[in-house]
């Protein structure tokens, strides 16, 4: 088989591939790792300025930020649909999203993603969907049958010889890939490797879905119904279920449009505002009388009911993307890019621990800033996003809403540490994700059993 010229060309077109994914993805690190730099850089320097972490200014500012630090992971996949960045205010989680490198719209990126999980499908099929009727075309069917060799047997041979092509053709020029990548950058992670070398172990059953997916088809009759059949199945499970679940996912879980949800936090806003107001009047409407707390215990509670509203856009979202995930189960390329993003703290999965990160950042910079503004003897402790402005109504007694003195933790409000699952609950997960796929494997090794034994092979 090595002599066989498609599997030459095959392994000639994936070396060339896989030094190019890594030329690539080191010029995407680079400007990923300087975008982040700059972004650390400006925030220590808005630290350093002062105004930027003085109490007062911090609660209708944005003054968090949770990024995800640029990783090897990028050879991989770069994940452009979700955010890198969370910036929130630290009164309520009410974030704003934001990607790295989003200036430079990419119509396409080569990855290992791209030929790990969608290029060597199609080549294992290609290079098995003959792994039968060649046999039985050149009569060697026939004469293994005559020298007692069993018809499993000669399957899982089959299956085993193409399943070595395919390491052959994938391990070497995917670990000069990893080196060419760790040399260009100038970095070198143990751990990183190690996950590498894991992704493609991993890649295996998804390699002898395919593998066993052609041997299936070689045994069909018609050997132009067989092209067809290799060309058709590839398409299904790269486009036509992960495009189908999504359209199905929005009929199931749709979401509403941005203007829509704009005018449900205004809404809840307003009505909560419309309680506060038709009981206490123009305690609340004015700002004449901010000490006796009224005032700022209204807007702290109208904003807490326009979060609380805002998080539904962010729930309806992170729904629909869960069930288009549940109902594109069958397809293994989308089930691989799944248990990479959860190998590598990318994607979907990681945006949850952003979220979480996020959250839990805020309720502790919360507590900080109490206990710090609790100590300050010319501060009304008026803890909401009003405050900033509300403090010149009072201004002329001496007093301030909130303090103006500069926050003590600082470097809380930078966030690039994101916590994600243990090993173990991370093996879990890509276990679950790959059950999918093991029993379509032992779906098509029964099937293919099944028809061997009962195909003619005069």
């Amino acid at each position: 088989m090595l002599k066989d010229l498609k599997f030459q060309i095959f392994f000639l077109i994936l070396v060339a591939l896989f030094i190019l994914s890594a030329i690539s993805s080191a010029v995407t690190y680079e400007n990923l790792s300087e975008e982040f730099q700059t972004e650390l850089n400006r925030h220590n320097e808005r630290v350093a300025g002062g105004e930027f972490t003085r109490m007062i200014n911090m609660l209708d500012a944005y003054p968090l930020n949770v990024v995800s630090r640029p990783s090897p992971a990028i050879l991989f996949s770069s994940y452009q649909s979700y955010p890198d960045r969370i910036n929130a205010r630290i009164t309520f989680y009410t974030p704003n999203f934001h990607n790295f490198g989003t200036s430079t719209r990419e119509v396409f990126r080569l990855n290992w993603y791209f030929i790990l999980g969608i290029l060597s499908g199609f080549i294992m099929l290609i290079m098995s969907f003959e792994a039968i009727s060649h046999e039985k075309r050149a009569g060697t069917l026939r004469l293994m049958s005559i020298y007692g060799f069993k018809r499993q047997m000669i399957l899982w041979h089959k299956y085993i010889s193409y399943l070595l092509l395919y390491l052959i053709i994938i391990i070497p020029p995917a670990l000069v890939s990893i080196i060419l990548f760790f040399a260009l950058t100038g970095t070198w992670s143990v751990a990183f490797m190690l996950k590498f070398l894991l992704i493609l172990l991993i890649s295996v059953p998804f390699a002898s879905f395919f593998i066993w997916l052609g041997i299936f088809i070689s045994m069909a009759k018609n050997y132009r119904n067989g092209i067809v059949m290799v060309v058709f199945i590839w398409l299904f499970f790269v486009v036509i279920v992960p495009q189908s679940a999504n359209i199905i996912a929005k009929q199931l879980s749709p979401i509403k449009t941005k203007i829509e949800y704009q005018e449900m936090q205004n809404q809840a806003y307003m009505d909560e505002y419309q309680i506060w107001g038709d009981e206490y009047g123009t305690l609340v409407h004015g700002n004449g009388s901010l000490h006796d707390g009224i005032r700022a215990r209204a807007f702290h509670a109208c904003q807490e009911k326009s979060s609380l509203s805002y998080q539904i856009e962010i729930d309806d979202s992170a729904r629909q993307i869960k069930t288009t995930q549940n109902i594109s189960i069958i397809s293994p390329f989308v089930q691989f890019e799944n248990i990479s993003e959860i190998l590598f703290d990318k994607g979907f999965y990681l945006f949850n621990f952003m979220q979480e990160t996020t959250k839990r950042s805020i309720n502790q910079i919360s507590n900080l800033m109490k206990e710090q503004d609790s100590r300050d003897e010319t501060s009304l402790n008026l803890f909401y996003s009003n405050a900033g402005s509300d403090r010149y109504a009072i201004a002329s007694l001496g007093q301030i809403t909130f303090s103006e003195q500069l926050f003590d933790y600082p470097d809380l409000l930078f966030v690039s540490d994101i916590e994600t699952d243990d090993s173990l609950a991370k093996t879990v997960k890509i276990l679950l994700r790959l059950l999918p796929i093991l029993l379509l494997n032992l779906i098509l090794i029964v099937l293919s059993v099944l028809k061997f034994e009962r195909l003619d092979i005069r």
